[in-house]
């Protein structure tokens, strides 16, 4: 019976480390159908269930050739996660903080959102899933006061997005070409200048082709901006590290915040099931500043965590 144990564990073992070295390329395919586009938002937590099953089993199995195999992908594996704790050096002097929060077609409580623009000075506030009920009820928080500025654009469902301000908006805009509104605007930031805005909330991946599109169009607006503006463009992005779409966003001078800081693996939906949250999507990106912190916060009745981000 003992052979007959460790004969399962060795196929068990092989075919979970077969599975760990296809999630470490889903890392790297760039197609768009549905089945990759879903697995690989999954990667971090295929990676991790994959590599340790391979791995115990072999051991088990005594399957000791496959097994330093599997140890070479989960080497692999490390690596390809490795840059979302190493980060690099925080920003000294003063810090901004953006927030991001989608709120699940107007659901969220905006109450515990006002709590977090306060308690974390936050200057800057994108929300996804704005309603135009969720706007009033905004309009009469605290966020009314800490963040006088906005830009909104509410709307039914999940088409709505809101951009909120502790400086003074110019040049507030709706950028065409997006099924859910993204925004964008510039603030006026004392001893700083100005620092261009976006918030952006792309369609999820149900069509990927589309999703794909409008990645495509976020990282051309986002190189768009003349050097050498500061950029903030927040939001929900629908799209995980673990994405090429989302990865060629990061060129030209712009990071992840949460890469810069070290922040790991900051997965942010979903948060209404009884499992926790399984993937990022909801990101902070910069250029020509830095991150000193980035962290997932709570709000009742949404599905993302919200995700504040200091930069400077």
């Amino acid at each position: 019976m003992r052979i007959f144990i460790r004969a399962v564990a060795g196929i068990v073992g092989t075919a979970a480390a077969i599975a760990a070295l296809g999630a470490v390329g889903l890392h790297y395919w760039p197609g768009t159908q549905k089945v990759t586009v879903a697995a690989a938002a999954m990667a971090p937590v295929l990676l991790a269930a994959t590599v340790a099953l391979a791995v115990v089993c072999l051991l088990y199995a005594r399957a000791y050739i496959r097994l330093a195999l599997a140890i070479v992908v989960a080497v692999a594996a490390i690596a390809v996660q490795a840059s979302l704790w190493r980060g690099e050096a925080a920003p000294t002097g003063k810090t901004l903080t953006a927030l991001t929060s989608n709120i699940q077609l107007g659901g969220g409580d905006v109450g515990e959102l006002a709590k977090l623009v306060r308690e974390n000075s936050v200057d800057f506030l994108a929300v996804e899933e704005l309603t135009p009920e969720a706007a009033q009820r905004i309009a009469g928080t605290t966020i009314a006061a800490d963040l006088p500025h906005s830009f909104v654009r509410p709307d039914r469902l999940a088409y709505g997005t809101g951009l909120y301000s502790r400086y003074p908006l110019s040049s507030t805009a709706t950028v065409p070409g997006f099924a859910l509104a993204t925004l964008t605007a510039v603030a006026a930031v004392p001893g700083r200048g100005d620092v261009q805005l976006f918030a952006v909330h792309p369609v999820p991946p149900l069509e990927p082709s589309d999703w794909a599109d409008e990645l495509k169009k976020i990282e051309a607006l986002l190189h768009g901006v003349p050097e050498p503006r500061p950029v903030i463009a927040l939001g929900d992005y629908n799209a995980t590290y673990d994405h090429v779409q989302f990865r060629r966003l990061l060129a030209d001078g712009y990071r992840d915040a949460g890469q810069l800081a070290g922040a790991g693996w900051l997965p942010t939906y979903p948060t209404d099931k009884a499992y926790p949250p399984l993937v990022g999507i909801d990101h902070v990106l910069v250029r020509g500043l830095g991150a000193a912190e980035v962290t997932g916060h709570e709000v009742s009745g949404a599905d993302h965590l919200a995700l504040l981000a200091r930069v400077g």
